[in-house]
C-alpha cells in the first residue's frame, strides 16, 4: 500500500467494513424455509391411451420460515400441476395433484417431470418425476373396462362400477393396491390373488359426499408373480346435486 495516505487508508478500511457489513445483511435475509418432498419419483404403469390419470406429491416445508411455493412448471401440456396452497408455514404440507393426459402421447413408455420453484435459497428448483405405458399391453393381466365412468350421478344416491380382472399368465398371481383418491370412490378387492385364467371383480364405488361437478381421477394397482406390473385406471364422471 506505498503511496496511499493516512486517509486513503482510512476511507478503504471503511469501505471494505461497510462491504462486509452489507454481505452479513444479506446473508440475514435470506429465508429459512426448507423445501422437503418425501417422493420424488411415480410409476403409472400402464395406461391407456387417451385416459387421464392423477398422483398426489406431498410438499413440506421443514424449515424455520414460511415457505413460499412460486411456481410449478409442468414439463409438457400434458400435465396439470394444481397445488393445494402456495404458502407453507413450518412443519406444513401442501398436495400437489399431477394429473397427466395421455390423448396426444405416442404410444409407449413416456417420462414427464415437474419443477417446483420455492423461496428455499438452498434448493430453489426442485424436480419431480412421473413415467407411464401409454396404450401398451401387459403380459400378466387383462382389465374390462379399462376406463371407469360414472357419468352424471346424483349425489346423494349410491353408485358402483364393476372393474373385471383376469389373469392372464401363466402363474398364481397377486394383486395389491398401491394409490387411490380416498375423497372420491371406495375400492372393494376381496380376491388378493388369482390362480392363472382366474376372474375377479373389484367393485369401485363413489362416495355419497364426493365434491360436485366433473371429476377426472385414477387408482394404481399392482400385479405380481415372478414378474412385476403397475396398471393405473382412470375413473370420470360428473356429481349433481339433483
Amino acid at each position: 500500500m506505498k503511496g496511499l495516505s493516512a486517509k486513503s487508508l482510512f476511507l478503504l478500511g471503511v469501505f471494505f467494513f461497510s462491504l462486509h457489513a452489507l454481505v452479513l445483511a444479506q446473508k440475514e435475509k435470506l429465508s429459512r424455509a426448507r423445501i422437503f418432498l418425501p417422493d420424488t419419483r411415480w410409476d403409472f404403469g400402464y395406461v391407456p391411451k387417451g385416459g387421464s390419470v392423477t398422483h398426489i406429491f406431498k410438499v413440506k416445508n421443514i424449515g424455520e420460515d414460511t415457505l413460499i411455493i412460486v411456481r410449478v412448471r409442468p414439463g409438457c401440456a400434458c400435465t396439470m400441476v394444481p397445488l393445494s396452497k402456495d404458502r407453507l408455514a413450518p412443519n406444513e404440507t401442501a398436495d400437489l395433484e399431477v394429473t397427466f393426459d395421455s390423448e396426444k402421447i405416442r404410444t409407449g413408455k413416456t417420462s414427464k417431470s415437474i419443477q417446483i420453484i420455492s423461496n428455499d435459497p438452498a434448493k430453489p428448483f426442485q424436480d419431480l418425476h412421473f413415467t407411464a405405458r401409454v396404450g401398451e399391453s401387459n403380459s400378466l393381466v387383462k382389465l374390462t373396462p379399462e376406463e371407469i365412468c360414472f357419468d352424471t350421478i346424483q349425489r346423494v344416491k349410491e353408485a358402483k362400477r364393476m372393474l373385471n380382472v383376469e389373469n392372464i399368465s401363466g402363474e398364481e398371481l397377486s394383486i395389491d393396491l398401491i394409490d387411490a383418491p380416498k375423497h372420491f370412490v371406495d375400492l372393494n378387492l376381496k380376491d388378493q390373488s388369482l390362480k392363472p385364467g382366474e376372474k375377479a371383480e373389484i367393485s369401485v364405488e363413489l362416495k355419497k359426499d364426493a365434491a360436485q361437478g366433473s371429476f377426472r381421477i385414477s387408482f394404481t394397482l399392482s400385479f405380481e408373480n415372478s414378474k412385476m406390473v403397475r396398471v393405473t385406471v382412470p375413473v370420470s364422471g360428473v356429481v349433481a346435486t339433483k
